[in-house]
């Protein structure tokens, strides 16, 4: 009879806690959910503080950049040899440009950009998977593009060309980054952990980088003569 009477004392225990803990177990889901649980704001400047984080990133990052600067002037050159035309020389202060640019600036910003949003949005559901995506493509991107254009034309003593770079290139770019980002970016978000994103979207910025340092090293006298090629064209029709 004790045993009856403390098995089912204890029966009741066990019953009467289990809703309690069910339920505190759907309030931690759903503050997890809201991001209510690591929405700690203030620890944001703890969490990427030190040098150590930046300057890996930075590193990781020059060095995929100078691969992808190596990658554009070996296919620059083949299209000249497939063009019957002189390749020109390697230039390796270009290389050297393109591993400063992700050196100082493009590795150590991803670092800081991808910690803030993973800082505000910890929680992995669609809302804030998309999110991600978006500002990647509206915050990083333009940002990344003004920066590597005045990059390699401050370094080349062209500063003044910097703003019609910008007029003149940044939104096809933009354009044609999205076609080759979004999809990057929706991957780094979904599966590559925290820890590895600046590595990962550093690999697919080697490809990139042979782009941008294509693109940002093309004169913008260059693109000056074009409308006044045609418009001598023009010129030449109605005489």
């Amino acid at each position: 009879m004790h045993s009856l009477v403390y098995g089912s004392h204890w029966g009741r225990a066990g019953w009467g806690t289990q809703p309690l803990q069910r339920r505190q177990r759907l309030q931690c889901r759903r503050r997890a959910a809201s991001g209510d649980a690591l929405s700690n704001k203030g620890s944001y400047l703890d969490r990427v503080k030190g040098f150590q984080g930046p300057w890996k990133a930075g590193l990781t990052s020059g060095t995929m950049s100078a691969a992808g600067d190596l990658l554009a002037q070996f296919l620059t050159g083949q299209l000249a040899k497939s063009q019957g035309k002189q390749p020109a020389a390697y230039d390796p202060t270009r290389t050297l440009r393109m591993f400063g640019y992700g050196l100082l600036w493009y590795g150590p910003y991803q670092y800081y950009w991808y910690n803030l949003l993973d800082f505000f949005m910890p929680v992995k559901n669609t809302v804030n998977f998309l999110t991600k995506v978006t500002l990647n493509q509206l915050a990083l991107a333009p940002v990344t593009l003004c920066a590597v254009f005045a990059w390699n034309l401050g370094l080349t003593g062209q500063w003044h060309a910097v703003p019609e770079k910008i007029q003149n290139d940044l939104v096809p770019s933009m354009i044609n980054g999205w076609k080759f980002w979004v999809p990057a970016a929706s991957l780094n978000f979904y599966a590559v952990p925290l820890q590895q994103q600046v590595l990962y979207m550093s690999c697919c910025g080697m490809l990139w980088t042979a782009y941008l340092s294509y693109i940002s090293t093309v004169s913008v006298k260059q693109q000056q003569q074009q409308p006044a090629l045609a418009a001598a064209g023009k010129g030449g029709k109605k005489k």
